[in-house]
C-alpha cells in the first residue's frame, strides 16, 4: 500500500510540474504590439483602404457632376470632394510623365490638367483630360496636399474619382482622405 501511495504522489507531482511548465511556455509567447497612432504629417499609403471600382452600381450623381467639370476628350479623369482641403489628382501616363498641379500639361501626349481646386468645400473638383491618349497603363492616385487655401481649414471626407474612356461606361471610385500628406492609390488602367 505504501508503494501505491508513493507512486500516486509521484504521478501527481509530475502532472503538476507539466501543468506549470505548460503555463510558463505561454509566458514566452510574443504578445501583440499595441497599435500606434500615425501622426498627421506622415504619408500613409495602405493597400487595405484601396478603392475598388463599383461596376454594378455606378454613382450616377458623381458621373453627372464629373461630366460638367472641365473639358472632355477620349480620356477624362475627374476628382470630386466636398470638404475643405487641397486634394490633388495625379495621373502617371504610359510615357512616365506625371500630370498634376505642378506639371499641368504634357505637350507630347496633349494631357491637360484644366481644373485645379485648392480650397475644397462644396463642389470641389480637379480634372485631367486627353484628346488622343497614348496606349498603355495609366496610374491614378490622390494626395492630401494641405489645408484649404486661403481658409487654412483641414477637413476630411470622401473623394470620388470618375474615369471616362470613350466608348465605355464610366468607372467611379470612392476613398476617404483624412490627413495632410496622405496618399491613396486609386487604380491603374490601360488604354
Amino acid at each position: 500500500m505504501n508503494y501505491l501511495r508513493v507512486f500516486l504522489c509521484a504521478v501527481y507531482a509530475i502532472l503538476i510540474a507539466l501543468l506549470l511548465l505548460n503555463n510558463c511556455e505561454g509566458c514566452n509567447r510574443q504578445q501583440p504590439v499595441p497599435e500606434q497612432r500615425v501622426p498627421d504629417t506622415v504619408v500613409v499609403d495602405t493597400a487595405i483602404d484601396r478603392p475598388v471600382p463599383d461596376t454594378t452600381n455606378v454613382d450616377t450623381t458623381a458621373v453627372e457632376e464629373a461630366e460638367r467639370v472641365g473639358q472632355s476628350g477620349k480620356l477624362k479623369v475627374t476628382l470630386l470632394w466636398d470638404f475643405p482641403a487641397d486634394i490633388d489628382l495625379h495621373v502617371i501616363q504610359p510615357n512616365g510623365v506625371e500630370i498634376a498641379y505642378n506639371h499641368r500639361v504634357d505637350n507630347s501626349t496633349r494631357a491637360h490638367l484644366d481644373v485645379d481646386n485648392r480650397r475644397g468645400g462644396s463642389g470641389a473638383a480637379e480634372n485631367i483630360f486627353w484628346d488622343a491618349p497614348d496606349a498603355g497603363a495609366y496610374k491614378v492616385f490622390l494626395k492630401y496636399y494641405s489645408a484649404s487655401k486661403p481658409g487654412g481649414i483641414r477637413g476630411s471626407g470622401t473623394c470620388r474619382v470618375v474615369i471616362f474612356k470613350e466608348g465605355q461606361e464610366p468607372q467611379t471610385f470612392e476613398v476617404g482622405m483624412n490627413n495632410v500628406g496622405e496618399k491613396k492609390d486609386i487604380t491603374t488602367f490601360t488604354m
